[in-house]
């Protein structure tokens, strides 16, 4: 069979906003860290050595504070300018996220014959696997509803004993190349309606 290589993102709208929040909580990481260095510079210049080691403790405790700050909104910013790449090939399926359009994490990697079921997101057999409490879920886009000639699909992936349900943002295009290379009978009911209607 003939390799086929397919690609997409699910990109964000409003990406002003989320640009706006997350340079936001950029400098108040950056000035958390500035803090501390000043802290412990103002520590080193006059903290007395004769003094007990609780007294040491409590005047080191702001410093801390503004690290741990500082380290956990440089972690929260990330949250704010979220894409995805959901990559095909042949029969191999790669998904990805993009934070800020620089910084690419890896998210999972499974094959089409990993793939239990597949359809429109919130049919009634996407809210089945929604409820079962063994099945780990997560939403692979930013957006609260689909980009023009997108929608949403789900995909449930049994993969080393686990289920993993997927909620992506993408074209037909895609979810057709993915059963190309799939069983058939993993395709959801009201999906198949719905293509038959056509």
């Amino acid at each position: 069979m003939k390799e086929v290589f397919y690609e997409e993102s699910a990109l964000m709208q409003g990406q002003s906003k989320a640009k706006a929040k997350y340079n936001l909580f950029k400098v108040m990481s950056i000035f958390s860290y500035v803090f501390c260095a000043l802290w412990l510079y103002f520590f080193y210049i006059c903290f007395p050595l004769s003094s007990g080691a609780l007294s040491f403790v409590f005047a080191l405790l702001p410093a801390v504070i503004f690290f741990f700050s500082g380290f956990f909104i440089g972690k929260a910013k990330n949250k704010f300018y979220v894409e995805y790449d959901y990559t095909f090939i042949s029969g191999s399926i790669r998904f990805s996220k993009v934070i800020k359009n620089v910084k690419r994490k890896f998210i999972t990697k499974f094959e089409c014959s990993d793939i239990e079921k597949l359809g429109k997101y919130g049919s009634q057999q996407y809210e089945k696997y929604d409820s079962m409490s063994n099945v780990e879920s997560s939403i692979l886009t930013s957006n609260i509803s689909p980009a023009d000639g997108k929608d949403f699909y789900y995909i449930v992936v049994n993969k080393n004993a686990e289920k993993y349900l997927y909620v992506l943002e993408c074209t037909e295009t895609f979810i057709i190349n993915v059963i190309k290379f799939s069983n058939k009978a993993v395709i959801d009911e009201e999906y198949i309606k719905e293509i038959s209607k056509r």
